[in-house]
């Protein structure tokens, strides 16, 4: 499994909760589960792909959600990493 961690600042909670409620984007294929993670006025975008692959072919997508979402309602992209995700379960 691949996190993709995409770092947004410049607007607030509310404006993300609204899009994801009344008009969420459609997102790339290949994505298993999203997290958004507040942090004052920035945002963690965390998106799970089960392979680096997958997340290669989801680029082009993101970059278009970026021209359909305006910079007002989605903030200002300050960051991207992609990590490999070791472990993931539940506590036994």
């Amino acid at each position: 499994m691949v996190a993709c961690v995409a770092r947004f600042e410049g607007r607030d909670n509310d404006a993300i909760r609204r899009m994801a409620e009344e008009s969420p984007p459609q997102q790339p294929e290949g994505i298993s589960r999203v997290m958004v993670l507040p942090d004052g006025n920035e945002r963690l975008f965390i998106t799970f792909f089960e392979s680096r692959d997958a997340v290669a072919a989801a680029d082009a997508r993101f970059e278009a959600m970026g021209n359909e979402i305006s910079e007002d309602i989605r903030g200002r992209r300050t960051s991207v990493e992609a990590f490999d995700v070791p472990y993931e379960g539940l506590p036994t």
